[in-house]
């Protein structure tokens, strides 16, 4: 705090720490009436004990609140710091111009209708920018709800979620592009006993942006973890290092960002351009910093106090030990677990041992139902089956899922001692409505987290669980050997053969093949090859060959060859480029890799299910490029098709080289950078294990070089 002090006192902009954590705040609109924004900023101002001056502003009125007011910022008796602005938007550039000569260091803008609401509301949104570029002022919003700041009880804010009492500091913080949102889930939070730090609401950054305040959260001291909601990035590049900068300061960043629909996939060139979407790579690169995406706004907050609150998650991929009294309960709780990417642990045969002294043979396993219990559920019973999991090296968490029964506080009230006792997370879900009050209270009491549904509970583990694999700098990949300057190329859709030379050029091993003109050629060319053979029809026109009817496979003698060119040719337009003739590659599994130049994050690569339905089974992993080979390969394990590589039928596939060729294509991406507008391998065909990889098939399009 006290360098932003310095800052300010030294007529630079004044900084964030000042802007959340103000001295003075003018309220421009003040009102006494509640029902109104200003009113209500004034409200609770007071009624949360800002420890700071109150400078209402009201041109009509010589107090407010009992505090005196005064006809504008200008004529307060001194420069407030911060500035929060209820005024319709026709007042609004008035309002902002006073300020900024009376010398305000910030406005919070909780006016609305500007640039959201059209090219008129734009403009003045443009004019207002300008008054605060011209006096060194920064802005919030506007469109905003403010700043909610319990660590220095300055509630900057008009949200009804400041109807709420005692909201204790924490070490959650957020940043959100919708204000009522940022409110619901304040409220929503608080309602779990989740404490929070400094949340921002950031409405249409005009000036100050998401990534400023996350820039902020990232080094503040009161801050442990962080809730964001997204909408739009200013700069994507700074997003990605402040989420690397996170990782390195030890906090856990949770994320839901909205708009994931890839409207216009279905009219993109290639595999890649349909399945690299603007979510894909935005959430590429968060997991690549270790942040963890999630869908639910609701969850990611209950995420980020999880983490906070209980023990960590012990390590990636762990199973999980759901316990309860009710049979129904547990078996629907684990019939959950694959839609949320999570599993039941395996036991250890000393878990197995603990639980066979309360529990006949017959019902050791896993979800454990206490009912099954010799004397019927009692809490000693469930304390040392719990004491078991947590020793018990395959068990990553316990789930505790209570149904109505009779002393459900006093249940409740037995588990957060054995979760920290035991050093693993525990997740108490008390879904029973109302009639779970009393063991709510009874958590809250014990600073310990609930849930009110196995869903969030549920997505939160998994949250968790993506948290641990994350926590882990991985350290930068470095070039492989063998790589050669990319070829010189033109620009546009390039030809099979083109691009295989392009992915030739990385060390990536491709098909023999040879171009052919007659029927003639084409004999002589599989003669030198060796058949079976491959003919394929080449034109830049064509992006799918296979749907054209333009590949002819296995083709084993000469009388086939000239039966499929005289097909094929027939099939080629007028700007064909005629055929050529390809090695009949064969292996244990086919593989999809791909690579673009995303706009916002710069060069991606992908990897999934190879052949003509990738599309289709969606069975994908992204990762900004470069990778090496060792995160390749855990690219192309996390896919769905990862068991058939291993080899179902005692025949692994070749996943060593796979992922040798996906690092290699990735250090392609990154070093065309722009230039590469996107490229598909596919499909790569991985022999058996030890004998390599060959990419039998390839497109991409390149950018047209400038010209100096």
């Amino acid at each position: 705090m006290e360098t932003g002090v310095e800052e300010a006192e030294t007529g630079r902009p004044l900084p964030i720490a000042r802007i959340i954590a103000p001295r003075s705040v003018a309220v421009v609109g003040a009102s006494d009436d509640v029902g109104k924004f200003g009113g209500r900023v004034i409200h609770y101002l007071l009624k949360h004990g800002f420890p700071g001056r109150i400078l209402p502003i009201n041109p009509n009125r010589a107090t407010i609140r009992g505090l005196p007011a005064f006809p504008r910022a200008s004529a307060a008796p001194e420069p407030p710091d911060v500035a929060i602005l209820a005024v319709p938007a026709s007042a609004l550039e008035a309002q902002v111009a006073d300020c900024a000569a009376a010398g305000v260091g910030a406005c919070i803008v909780i006016t609305g209708k500007l640039a959201e609401a059209g090219p008129a509301g734009a403009a003045l949104q443009e004019r207002v920018l300008a008054i605060a570029r011209g006096a060194r002022m920064r802005l919030v919003g506007p469109n905003c709800l403010g700043i909610f700041n319990p660590v220095d009880r300055a509630m900057l804010s008009s949200s009804l979620a400041l109807e709420e009492d005692d909201y204790r500091p924490g070490g959650i913080g957020m940043v959100s592009q919708s204000g009522a949102l940022m409110g619901t889930l304040l409220s929503f939070g608080h309602h779990h006993g989740a404490r929070f730090s400094r949340c921002v609401s950031v409405g249409n950054q005009a000036d100050l942006a998401l990534e400023d305040f996350l820039d902020f959260l990232v080094t503040d001291d009161a801050t442990r973890a962080i809730a964001l909601y997204i909408e739009g990035l200013r700069d994507p590049r700074r997003f990605r290092a402040l989420l690397g900068g996170a990782r390195a300061a030890g906090k856990l960043v949770f994320i839901v960002k909205a708009g994931r629909s890839e409207a216009g996939a279905a009219a993109a060139r290639s595999h890649t351009a349909s399945l690299a979407g603007a979510f894909a790579a935005f959430e590429a690169v968060c997991r690549a910093e270790g942040a963890v995406v999630m869908q639910d706004p609701q969850a990611m907050v209950l995420a980020a106090d999880a983490a906070l609150r209980l023990p960590p998650w012990p390590a990636a991929g762990l199973g999980l030990a759901p316990i309860a009294s009710s049979g129904g309960s547990t078996v629907t709780f684990a019939d959950m677990l694959p839609g949320h990417g999570l599993r039941l642990a395996r036991m250890a045969d000393a878990t197995r041992a603990v639980l066979a002294r309360w529990m006949p043979e017959s019902h050791i396993h896993l979800p454990v139902d206490t009912g099954s219990f010799h004397e019927g559920t009692s809490g000693d019973g469930l304390a040392e089956c719990i004491r078991a999991f947590m020793a018990d090296p395959d068990v990553g968490a316990v789930a505790v899922p209570m149904t109505t029964q009779p002393d459900m506080a006093g249940r409740a009230a037995l588990l957060p001692p054995l979760a920290r006792a035991g050093g693993k997370p525990l997740f108490y879900v008390m879904s029973a409505g109302k009639v779970g009050d009393a063991s709510r209270v009874a958590m809250r009491a014990a600073d310990f987290p609930f849930f009110d549904r196995v869903s969030d509970a549920l997505a939160v583990m998994r949250a968790l669980d993506e948290a641990a694999a994350g926590r882990a700098v991985p350290p930068a990949p470095e070039r492989p050997a063998g790589m050669a300057p990319a070829p010189a190329l033109p620009g546009g859709a390039l030809t099979e053969g083109e691009a295989k030379r392009l992915v030739a050029s990385c060390g990536i091993a491709t098909t023999r093949e040879t171009a052919v003109q007659s029927a003639e050629e084409a004999v002589a060319a599989a003669e030198a090859i060796g058949y079976p053979v491959v003919l394929k029809g080449v034109s830049r026109a064509v992006v799918h060959k296979s749907d054209a009817g333009l590949v002819r496979l296995d083709l084993r003698d000469d009388a086939a060859l000239r039966a499929a060119f005289a097909e094929v040719s027939s099939r080629l337009g007028p700007d064909a480029e005629g055929c050529v003739v390809q090695e009949m590659a064969r292996g244990e599994a086919e593989l999809f890799l791909g690579a673009i130049h995303d706009p916002q994050f710069g060069p991606m690569v992908l990897v999934g299910a190879g052949g003509i339905l990738v599309e289709v089974l969606q069975d994908v992993c992204m990762a900004p490029a470069p990778v090496s080979a060792e995160q390749a390969r855990a690219m192309i394990e996390g896919l769905r098709v990862a068991p058939v590589l291993a080899g179902l039928r005692g025949r692994p596939a070749d996943t060593g080289a796979a992922a040798d060729t996906l690092s290699r294509l990735s250090w392609l991406a990154a070093e065309l950078g722009p230039r590469l507008v996107e490229l598909d391998i596919n499909p790569l065909i991985l022999r058996a294990a030890g004998q390599g990889a060959i990419a039998v098939d390839a497109r991409a399009t390149l950018a047209k070089e400038e010209t100096p």
